[in-house]
């Protein structure tokens, strides 16, 4: 995944509050268990078997290659310990093999030959152990290690000593091999994950490239020299930033050699990723919630605006990558897995359709997992253990349970049954928690912000919000009369109508009494905050501006959920380029904002 939205969502689930030791497994019980010779048994897969039996495939993500500074730790960014009871609840929904990223960093002993730190590298083989005991492919890395926005990130092919990054690279690998040299073919070893300069406009770096090339080569004959099973195990190999079209395409990609391979068949993989169109699998700033042919059938049958539809990338786009990979790799005796794909959860972006929205999320997943299955190629969706908004997560991890069923089952039947239209008919019909009313209701409060700063701020603000003297005060700066450096906050006598929220039905709030054409050109916000917790029952239509009374109708107004969870409808914002263009004038008395609530009577307590 990109690094850039990978750490944006990072960021909600270090807000996560989790306990490391809740679903954790019974570590010695799991040892034991791991002796039972599983793992060093005699099995193989062939080239001819091999895209069948890994099956559908699940990321173990944000967990073995979180790290804090440059130190890796599992639980860095928010989620629990790795368990053998969530690998049960994995293996048990119907994958078949899991990914396990790991980040090196800091246990990496520069000064000692680049030794690793034991302990880690136990529980790196603690963890496989735990796919052995439920008789799971699992695949594992250096993940974080090659990152350019990491702290203490190494294995950069934009280096300037090349020389230390590939012999730090074979050592550590030579490590990793020898760690696991006895374990059958059920492990596969990664070489690297999204290695690229970090740029992402433009065209890769061909004297980079070249570096990466030579990383998968430097990974593989270290493999195969460290004899035992690692001379015929499967090893999995990406191009420039793990990219369909800067592998497949002329960029300066190249398969290592693998003379080495005591096998009779080719037994290198080529891996890439896939979260394509990014602005609805990946983008969180974009209100792109809607893909392919099942968002063309909810902007038709639920009303949503076409605008919200991602513009490219759809069902047809996606067969066409999917075919490249197999002209150019598969038929050639490569297989292919999609280490990484899925989309994130924007099922609040709309508040009146979260259910469509998550029936599409359904289909885009079904639909990727089936079309590459088709195309024998192997899907491992990518969870970062994030529930929620903009997450990937796919199961609660503290608890162990599925939190999208229907996305599990379209994934597993797609690649079982090689059908991208697995996921196309889901249908939820998921219950949203009731609002729960304060003493005094709810409410909406009307907001503004001129270019001058005569504002009044949200409701939760702060400074100037409900728990400050301000709240109701339209205020504007005046001079620093008393010296100290900050100027007089300056009431205006404006007048608030704020709304009571009682049911469903037109409400509308807003300011009176101040001659705005005269203090400002232009607003730099104007917006509806609410005490109302942001939810799918709730649907908001029928949004009008007011100016001295004059009614402009807004067609897209942006309707999402602040920073405390709370339903945010905004007409106005300079900083803002989702927010719609009204082409208005500044009222010489009152600015209002009217809309219809519709969903309330039934979450109201």
């Amino acid at each position: 995944m990109k690094i850039s939205t990978k750490l944006l969502s990072l960021a909600c689930a270090i807000s996560m509050t989790v306990g490391a030791a809740v679903g954790c497994g019974d570590k010695d019980k799991d040892s034991s268990e791991s002796e039972s010779g599983k793992k060093s048994s005699d099995f193989t897969v062939s080239i001819d078997d091999l895209t069948e039996q890994l099956g559908a495939g699940w990321n173990y993500g944000n967990t073995m290659e979180a790290n804090s500074n440059g130190t890796p730790s599992e639980t860095a960014w928010g989620n629990p310990e790795v368990s053998q009871e969530m690998i049960d609840a994995v293996a048990a929904a119907g994958f078949n093999t899991i990914r396990v990223p790991v980040s090196y960093l800091s246990k990496i002993d520069d000064n000692n030959g680049y030794k690793v730190d034991e302990a880690w590298l136990d529980r790196v083989q603690e963890v496989v152990d735990y796919c052995y005991n439920d008789d799971l492919f699992v695949i594992i890395n250096v993940h974080g290690d090659g990152y350019n926005s990491i702290d203490g990130g190494w294995f950069l092919c934009n280096g300037e000593d090349q020389d230390y990054i590939k012999e730090k690279y074979e050592a550590l690998w030579k490590q990793i091999a020898e760690k696991f040299a006895d374990y059958d073919e059920h492990l596969i070893f990664e070489s690297m994950n999204e290695e690229f300069d970090g740029t992402y406009n433009g065209d890769p770096n061909r004297e980079y490239y070249a570096n990466i090339n030579a990383y998968n080569q430097i990974f593989v004959d270290t493999v195969r020299n460290s004899g035992s099973q690692n001379t015929h195990r499967w090893l999995m190999v990406p191009g420039w930033n793990t990219d369909i079209n800067y592998t497949v395409g002329d960029y300066g990609f190249e398969l290592p050699t693998d003379s080495n391979n005591t096998a009779d068949e080719n037994r290198i993989i080529l891996s890439v990723h896939c979260y394509d169109p990014w602005d609805y699998c990946g983008e969180e700033s974009k209100k792109t919630f809607l893909w392919g042919e099942k968002g063309d059938e909810i902007i038709e049958v639920n009303g949503a605006d076409k605008r919200n539809k991602a513009s490219w990338g759809d069902e047809k786009y996606l067969e066409g990558q999917m075919e490249k990979l197999k002209t150019n790799f598969v038929d050639n005796g490569v297989p292919v897995i999609i280490g990484e794909f899925g989309c994130i959860d924007k099922t609040l972006a709309n508040a009146g359709i979260p259910n469509q929205i998550a029936e599409n999320r359904v289909y885009y997943d079904g639909y990727l997992a089936g079309i590459a299955a088709a195309y024998g190629i192997t899907p491992v969706y990518w969870d970062n253990g994030y529930n929620g908004q903009y997450g990937f997560g796919l199961f609660n991890r503290n608890t162990v349970e599925q939190t999208q069923p229907e996305i599990i089952e379209a994934i597993v039947n797609a690649v079982k049954n090689k059908d991208p239209q697995s996921g196309r008919d889901a249908d939820i019909n998921r219950e949203t928690a009731e609002i729960s009313a304060g003493d005094d209701g709810l409410h909406a409060y009307i907001g503004v912000q001129t270019k001058v700063y005569t504002f009044r701020n949200a409701w939760n603000d702060g400074t100037y919000g409900k728990d400050s003297d301000w709240f109701y005060t339209l205020i504007k700066w005046g001079e620093d009369s008393d010296g100290d450096g900050n100027d007089d906050i300056i009431d205006t006598g404006a007048v608030f109508t704020d709304a009571d929220i009682t049911e469903d039905g037109t409400y509308t709030v807003s300011v009176s009494g101040y001659d705005f054409s005269s203090d400002s050109e232009g607003l730099n916000m104007l917006f509806v905050s609410t005490d109302i917790p942001f939810n799918g029952a709730l649907r908001v239509k029928d949004v009008t501006l007011g100016l001295d009374g004059e009614e402009i109708p807004v067609a897209n107004p942006v309707i999402s959920e602040d920073a405390d969870g709370d339903l945010y409808i905004e007409l106005v914002n300079i900083y803002n380029t989702e927010a719609p263009d009204i082409d208005y004038s500044m009222p010489s008395d009152s600015f209002s904002i009217s809309f219809t609530l519709e969903g309330v009577s039934n979450v109201l307590k």
